[in-house]
């Protein structure tokens, strides 16, 4: 086996070796080419440092990438692993290139809860679950529910005017989460406003007068035409605890159901400070998917 970084033409390899280790970890293949390109295209992911590929008699079997959050000391760290593989094969190799490249702080990682083999695999490599994410749904054919909003808040859709204070406000609501976004504002317009399919007319705001109380930056799903998606949902702290953040799931609800999407989605950290997936629950909402955060310290040898 040989680890070395990407070229130019390994982007389609790169791709189907991700969906493939999707599809058998959760049953869904889940990474679509638009996302991929926009993450290769990252200002700060550097491939020939950041990035590994594991290739065995010329077929790739392995991927590895990693990022740093300066204000935890977590090396985000993306391992793909060819399902037709010996994990206790591949994996040791990806995680001691991790090792070398980080080399201090803690390495997380990430895979299905229910995935025994690839879980039992980094608890080998001294890996622990640190925390769960789930993937939630609502079929959008039962009962209605009409969004009740606190006294003196107005909604509406964004304008391109807005871009800059929906940022500072999901900065500043993702401070009460378990990791809190580190994106600067160019980098964030990259992973929202300007990625394809990028729908101003899903983006809900809610007003207090002037002030920018919450949002619903909704898209359709990635990987299912006919699901809307709640991308990022957050209620500023002055307006926590009014009903808000349920009016604006449900004022989702009902733009997905004017555009014909059968389910809603949305991803949620299974142990939300702010309670968020009782939220999610209360509007009727159930877990589809669960995925896995691990970690352990580098250890640089």
């Amino acid at each position: 086996m040989s680890l070395r970084p990407p070229r130019d033409d390994d982007f389609a390899a790169i791709l189907e070796l991700m969906n493939r280790h999707q599809l058998a970890a959760f049953g869904e293949a889940d990474v679509v080419a638009d996302e991929l390109r926009t993450w290769f295209a990252t200002p700060t992911l550097d491939p020939n440092r950041d990035v590994r590929l594991l290739e065995r008699s010329g077929r790739l079997v392995g991927y590895v990438d990693t990022e740093r959050a300066e204000a935890t000391d977590r090396w985000w760290s993306d391992v793909k692993v060819d399902p037709e593989v010996d994990i206790d094969t591949v994996l040791p190799e990806l995680i001691e290139w991790l090792d070398q490249r980080t080399g201090s702080g803690i390495l997380r990682v990430w895979t299905a809860a229910e995935d025994a083999r690839v879980v039992d695999a980094y608890a080998r490599l001294g890996f622990a679950p640190h925390r769960h994410s789930y993937r939630m749904e609502l079929s959008l054919d039962g009962d209605e529910r009409v969004p009740s909003w606190p006294n003196g808040i107005r909604v509406r859709e964004f304008v391109p005017d807005d871009v800059e204070r929906v940022y500072e406000a999901n900065i500043e609501v993702w401070l009460d989460a378990s990791d809190p976004i580190e994106e600067s504002f160019d980098e964030w317009r990259r992973w929202t406003t300007e990625r394809e399919g990028f729908d101003p007319a899903l983006w809900f705001l809610a007003f207090a007068g002037d002030e920018l109380a919450g949002f619903s930056l909704c898209r359709q799903d990635d990987t299912d035409s006919n699901a809307g998606y709640v991308a990022l949902l957050g209620v500023r702290r002055p307006w926590r605890r009014k009903g808000l953040g349920e009016a604006l799931l449900l004022h989702s609800f009902d733009a997905f159901r004017e555009r014909g999407y059968a389910r809603a989605t949305l991803g949620v950290d299974a142990s939300s400070p702010t309670g968020a997936t009782r939220l999610y629950e209360r509007a009727g909402m159930s877990g589809y998917r669960d995925t896995v955060f691990l970690e352990r310290p580098a250890r640089r040898s």
